[in-house]
């Protein structure tokens, strides 16, 4: 799969978008990182979570994508960190670029693309 999803075919894009390239579900607070050469496109929360506050959700690029190192600032001067207090409720999908995840509390899908 390319690099950038600019240089996707538009199939390719859209089995990404989805996921295709495989998920992994996590249930506890272990280090959950991206294969070589891909990503964390999509996150699936199946009970109310959180993620650790030191490193928890480490995005390809934080200045793009919500993180717990910084806030989005090339979208928003205004973007939040994804702070301990932040709970993502069951049922939420969110969706960006991440290489690394970390729990706090909770249980989720996270969808390699």
């Amino acid at each position: 799969m390319a690099a950038s999803l600019q240089k996707l075919t538009v199939q390719e894009s859209q089995n990404a978008s989805l996921g295709q390239a495989g998920s992994i579900f996590e249930g506890s607070t272990s280090t959950i990182t991206a294969p070589t050469g891909s990503v964390f496109v999509a996150i699936q929360f199946i009970e109310d979570s959180t993620f650790n506050a030191s490193g928890g959700l480490l995005a390809e690029d934080n200045t793009r994508w919500p993180n717990t190192v910084s806030g989005a600032t090339a979208i928003d001067a205004n973007g939040d960190v994804v702070d301990s207090p932040v709970t993502f409720p069951a049922g939420m999908t969110i969706y960006g670029r991440w290489n690394t995840i970390i729990l706090a509390t909770g249980k989720m899908i996270a969808y390699i693309g």
